[in-house]
């Protein structure tokens, strides 16, 4: 016999559930939060990895066939690739459950195989624009330029006064 899944007092079955794994994130939006920020969340009044893994053992053994992992920025929880690999463990009437994560992007250059590795099947980016001058103007950040002196500093120059204004890359000057 089939479990019904999890339904609704509308009748619509559920299929698919949405984890926050942090309040924190990286950058400070303008239409998320204010200029100064917010008071984060204790860790003792989150979730525990243990924690989340059984609700969501719970969700899929009910018929949850997707797991949307969110934020504020989920890539900054320390344990993300841990977290993703245990939860594209679970099994369920519909075998285990797709794993998919909505980033700003900033850590995915340092944890795009890992996660993959560990079982993320897809990955929504959030970016609100291209421009660099309306990045910063919208996130009150500005992720390039730090990008880009970390950048230099890998090829053994020192910090780009500014990014090259006809193409936006950065140009490393020798020590």
């Amino acid at each position: 016999m089939t479990h019904p899944g999890l339904t609704d007092r509308f009748g619509r079955v559920h299929r698919d559930l949405r984890i926050s794994l942090t309040d924190r994130c990286s950058l400070r939006c303008t239409y998320c939060m204010p200029a100064d920020g917010v008071p984060w969340l204790q860790r003792d009044s989150m979730l525990s990895t243990d924690e989340m893994v059984r609700i969501a053992r719970v969700a899929v053994e009910m018929g949850i066939e997707e797991i949307r992992l969110t934020g504020g920025e989920p890539l900054l929880r320390a344990d993300v690739v841990d977290v993703v690999d245990r939860l594209a463990h679970l099994d369920g009437p519909h075998g285990h459950p797709e794993i998919s994560l909505t980033t700003n992007g900033l850590r995915l250059p340092q944890l795009a195989s890992a996660l993959r590795d560990a079982g993320l099947a897809r990955v929504n980016v959030s970016l609100d624009t291209l421009r660099r001058d309306r990045f910063h103007e919208l996130t009150r950040r500005d992720k390039a330029r730090r990008d880009a002196r970390r950048h230099c500093r890998r090829r053994g120059g020192r910090s780009p006064p500014d990014q090259d204004q006809r193409g936006g890359h950065a140009r490393c000057q020798r020590r």
